[in-house]
Order: C-alpha cells, then sequence, then structure tokens
C-alpha cells in the first residue's frame, strides 16, 4: 500500500488565526473549533483553552482534498522555508498570468503579501509564479 498525505503541517504563532487564513484560501469552511466531543474529552484530560488553541485544522472533511494542521511552534526561524505549497486558480493544470494575478490579489486581500514575482524561463518554458507569504511569513507560490 502507498501512503497517502494525512496532514500538511505548518507551525504557527498564532495556530487558529492561521487555520482561518488557510480555509479562506482553499475555500474551506471556516474553522470553528474542535468538536463539541473531542473539546470534551480533551477537558476531561485537563486540558485548558491556551492547549486548545496550541493546534488548529482547516479542512472540509473531504478525504480527497489536503487537510491544514496547525500546532504553536514559538522558535525563531532560522532559514527559509526548505519546502512550500504551490497553488493553482486552475483546474486543468496551467493557470495565465491574468489567473494568476487575479488569484494573489483575493489572497492579498485575506492577508497573504507579495514576496516577489518569477519570471524566468525554464528551458523553452515561460515560468510564471508570485511567491507569497502567509500572514506569518510562511511561503507558498501561485501560478
Amino acid at each position: 500500500m502507498s501512503p497517502r498525505i494525512a496532514n500538511i503541517t505548518i507551525h504557527a504563532e498564532d495556530p487558529p488565526e492561521l487555520a482561518r487564513f488557510w480555509a479562506a484560501v482553499m475555500g474551506y469552511p471556516e474553522p470553528a473549533g474542535w468538536p463539541a466531543e473531542l473539546e470534551a474529552e480533551l477537558r476531561a484530560a485537563g486540558m485548558d483553552d491556551d492547549d486548545l488553541t496550541e493546534r488548529a485544522i482547516a479542512w472540509d472533511d473531504d478525504p480527497q482534498h489536503p487537510r491544514f494542521f496547525f500546532t504553536r511552534y514559538q522558535h525563531e526561524r532560522r532559514q527559509r522555508n526548505r519546502m512550500h505549497i504551490d497553488l493553482t486558480p486552475s483546474s486543468a493544470g496551467h493557470a495565465d498570468r491574468a489567473a494568476v494575478e487575479a488569484e494573489a490579489d483575493r489572497l492579498v486581500a485575506l492577508g497573504a503579501s507579495v514576496e516577489k514575482v518569477l519570471t524566468e524561463p525554464w528551458g523553452p518554458y515561460e515560468e510564471f509564479a508570485i511567491m507569497m507569504r502567509d500572514p506569518e511569513g510562511n511561503e507558498f507560490c501561485v501560478q
């Protein structure tokens, strides 16, 4: 059996807030906290409000869609991301410049920032992508 990706995990200073951002990016429902039954179990195990905000999820409960998992990380970042997410506004694979720019504008309105525009060719192919950062500085691209 081949593995599947269970979570895309992102270290966050404010997991619930970053989960709200990524839920909006992906078109998922806004996270509403933990399900009541799970929250009751966690509280019965001694967890308080601060403990419950140490982690958050952005997902639409569809196993075919990626689940984003956020966990509090309060250490200084020492280097740029070694891995990042690439998004496309196209369901057909390749998006044109106008679609990429429109998606980047939508993400800026949600709280992302533009790092730089990438226009270098790769062999005979034109590359056009916009490198962005989420509200906590994590890199991702729209292409």
